[in-house]
Parts: C-alpha cells; structure tokens; sequence
C-alpha cells in the first residue's frame, strides 16, 4: 500500500555498493561525526537554536519563580502543567524543532548539494515524519505489551509445571520480551527515512526493507551508543561544576531578587546550552548512522535487483 507520490529531491551522494547486500555498521555509526565535520557551522546554528528555545523556557520559569510542579505521574508531567496554558504552545513548537531537526540531518547525509541555513525548515518532508512518529509511538503504546503477553501465554504451561523455577522462567522470559521489542525496533527504524526520502508512506516496503539487515542496524546503533556515552560524559563532567556553582549561589543567595532572578537567568542560559548540545549531539549521531543505513541499503538493493 503507497500513500503519497514523489521521491528524494536533491543532489544525493552515491554510495559505493557494499558485496553481500550488507553495509559497515562502523560506518554507519560514524556518519553522524563525519557530518558535524563536513557542516559544522550548521552544527553550532542547530545548538544555537535549540539553546535559544530552551533558554526561553528556563527563563519563563525562572522568572516566575513558581517551583515545579509534582505530579505523581511523573516530574515530565508536572513540569508541562506547571507552564499552565502557555504549555499548549511549548510543547508543540518543541516537538516542530524536533521533527526540523531529524529532517535536517537527514538532509545533510541524503542531499549534500543543498547547503546553508535552510536546511533548518518546515515542510512536506517534516510532516511526514512527524505522522510516521506519532503513529509509530501510539502503536508502541497500543501494542508494545503485546510481546511480554504472549510470552506469558507460552510460559503458563511451565509455570504450573514447575512452579520452583517461576523466578528463572520469568528471568528467560523479560529477556526474551526486551530482545523481540529491540528486534522490531530495529526491522522498523528507518521507516522515517523511508517516508522522508521516497516522498510516501509506502506501508508494505517497510518491514522488508531491513530484511537481512537487521544485525548490521543493531551493531551500528551500539556504537552510536558508545560515541552517545562519550559525549555525555565531555559535556556534563566539563558543564557540570559550572552549574553546580551557579545553583549553590543562587540557593544560597541573600540579596537582592533582582540579583538572584539574574544568576537564575545565567543558570538557565548555560543549562541550555549544554542540554541543547547534548540533544543535537544525540540527533546528530543517530539520524546520521540511519540515513547513511538507508542510503547503504536502497543502493545495495537497487544493486540486487539490477544484477
């Protein structure tokens, strides 16, 4: 079933075909570095704009001085009700920046002949990922328990039948339910890459589209784990004593409001900053690894087919 009509626009980069319809998991995992390289001033324009939104956000709260609210769903909800009414425009346009920026590293590693600041951008290929990400996290959220229930059907038997070893059947099983979710995580993961490249939502090429592939997709994306990790750990061991001297003061503070309101301005801009790193750091790394996965893939099977 094909939805939509159109195909990748842009000068794309050929990719030399790989023997054995398989791509290099390390290469894969190191586009995203090789495209903070080749465009880095667009790297610090993504940081800057996300620091900018997120600084605002900071400083709304900053500013209104209210303590987060604690909800005992969770600190994320409360966090979003304690922004009142104004959080019906942040969290959308949070989510746009996001959807923007997935498309514009894909961008960067599909159509390599577009450059400049306008490959930050809202459009067609935006909304489609955006459709394919919200109906992949309501099926998540549908059926994602759907795994763990079957498992639990097909282990009932033993469970009566050996009720002594209930703890390591149930061990066997949570083991079983995590590696089968990671395995259908993995075969559907480039499906954003697929909408966003070929212009469609092509609902019958996905899941064949990783067929074979799905190992080399998984040891790519622990890399990117690693190289994750360490980008965690240069950012928040380097920021860290700086934030924590700032909230120290301001917890501290004795003065003027006017002052306090000013470090917790300060506190919010820097946190921002290494956040937003972080988050593009993150989006660098693994839309990279699955555009070039996408790219690697397409070529090998249209190599196939025209073999």
């Amino acid at each position: 079933m094909v939805l939509g009509g159109g195909g990748l626009k842009g000068a794309a980069v050929p990719l030399r075909a790989n023997s054995g319809l398989r791509f290099s998991p390390a290469e894969a995992a190191l586009e995203g570095v090789r495209v903070a390289r080749r465009e880095p001033k667009a790297v610090f324009y993504w940081v800057f704009v996300w620091a900018l939104a997120l600084a605002a956000i900071g400083a709304i709260k900053a500013l209104g001085g209210g303590p987060v609210a604690r909800g005992s769903r969770g600190d994320l909800v409360g966090l979003i009700r304690s922004y009142g009414p104004l959080a019906m425009i942040l969290v959308p346009s949070l989510l746009a920046l996001w959807v923007m920026n997935t498309a514009t590293v894909y961008r960067a590693v599909l159509k390599r002949g577009e450059h400049g600041w306008h490959l930050f951008k809202l459009g067609a290929e935006e909304a489609r990922i955006a459709v394919v990400s919200a109906v992949g996290g309501l099926l998540i959220a549908l059926f994602g328990g759907v795994p763990a229930y079957l498992l639990f059907v097909l282990f009932s038997p033993i469970f009566q039948a050996a009720p002594g070893l209930n703890r390591q059947i149930a061990l066997v099983g949570a083991i079983t339910t995590i590696a089968l979710d990671i395995w259908i995580i993995v075969r559907f993961s480039l499906v954003p890459l697929q909408a966003f490249a070929e212009g469609r939502f092509d609902l019958a090429a996905y899941w064949p589209f990783t067929r074979g592939h799905a190992w080399a997709l998984f040891l790519s994306y622990l890399i990117v784990v690693g190289e994750i990790l360490i980008v965690a750990l240069a950012l928040f061991v380097v920021g860290g004593w700086m934030l924590q001297a700032l909230m120290e003061t301001a917890h501290a503070w004795t003065g003027p409001r006017v002052l306090r309101r000013i470090i917790l301005l300060g506190l919010a801009t820097l946190l921002a900053i290494q956040v937003a790193a972080f988050w593009v750091a993150l989006s660098v790394l693994i839309c990279g690894c699955q555009a070039f996965a996408y790219r690697a893939i397409a070529t090998d099977r249209k190599g196939a087919a025209a073999a």
